[in-house]
């Protein structure tokens, strides 16, 4: 027994940190899960050419795709829009509190619209494009109000679900 008290002391002497992966690692992984999958679904169906069957280089695509990303929703059956509003969803209905979801669902999209601009810079440079074309035309400002309604109304969605499932259980 008092080998067991000296590592638990000696444990937090050391000063470890311990973190509860339950929360945080599910909010981290349904992040890297809509960062990959968002702009990989658009970049899968929009960088293929069905007429010639081939694959276009990106130096040869639709630029605009980065930033106006509600343009490829028909193009790409709405499955980046989907994959948006279930996360946010699981995001919500998975937490206790769901303003904390809520939260989580919000930050996504600013994370999202950063993730456009490292990739823009990664494939294409360093240059003020980007910076047009999202904030200085009229498409970059729809397409934030629409990546904003998709988050809101998942997390609006799996808050309802939330409290509709708790309130069966109580019955």
């Amino acid at each position: 027994m008092e080998t067991e008290k000296i590592e638990k002391s000696d444990y937090k002497a050391k000063g470890h940190i311990k973190i509860d992966w339950g929360r945080q690692g599910g909010v981290i992984f349904l992040y890297i899960f809509a960062f990959l999958c968002y702009y990989g679904i658009i970049a899968n169906i929009m960088m293929y050419d069905y007429y010639y069957e081939e694959w276009i280089s990106y130096t040869d695509m639709d630029r605009t795709i980065l930033f106006w990303t509600w343009t490829t929703y028909l193009k790409t059956f709405f499955l980046p829009a989907l994959v948006l509003f279930l996360v946010c969803f699981v995001l919500t209905y998975k937490q206790e509190i769901a303003h904390y979801g809520i939260k989580a669902s919000i930050w996504l999209v600013p994370l999202l619209i950063a993730e456009g601009f490292i990739f823009y810079a990664i494939m294409f440079g360093f240059s003020t494009e980007p910076i047009i074309l999202k904030f200085g035309n009229i498409r970059g400002w729809l397409d934030i109000i629409i990546l904003f309604e998709i988050a809101i109304s998942g997390a609006i969605c799996g808050m309802l679900l939330k409290r509709y499932s708790v309130g069966r259980k109580k019955i």
